[in-house]
């Protein structure tokens, strides 16, 4: 069972999910945590998302979508300005402390960015 994942505290103030899903893949993908992409039949998260003046659609690893969580929580980063996950990684070796909880995310992430293991 997956566990449910409610992003739209990215931007708590501003965004309100309309819809959220877990389901597999019809077709490919492209994270939009981690940049990689998402398998036809990979179980991912997809939920539209409005902030009054847009609507959007949110996919992502399962994985990939609650390590953005506890990071964005971790960090107070919910606020306007959002980001992919992996752009906020570099060499600095800040990954690997992420390694031992979400150990696939963590390493499709050092693979977008490039990162050294």
């Amino acid at each position: 069972q997956v566990p449910e994942v409610h992003l739209s505290q990215r931007e708590a103030s501003m965004v309100t999910t309309l819809s959220e899903t877990t389901r597999p893949a019809r077709k490919p993908h492209s994270c939009d945590e981690c940049g990689r992409t998402i398998s036809k039949g990979q179980v991912y998260l997809r939920q539209a998302n409005t902030d009054s003046s847009q609507i959007w659609t949110y996919k992502a690893h399962t994985d990939c979508a609650e390590m953005s969580q506890q990071f964005r929580s971790e960090n107070k980063l919910w606020s306007d300005e959002w980001y992919p996950l992996h752009e906020y990684f570099d060499n600095s070796g800040q990954i690997n402390a992420w390694r031992g909880l979400f150990p696939h995310a963590a390493c499709r992430i050092a693979f977008t960015q490039n990162l050294n293991p």
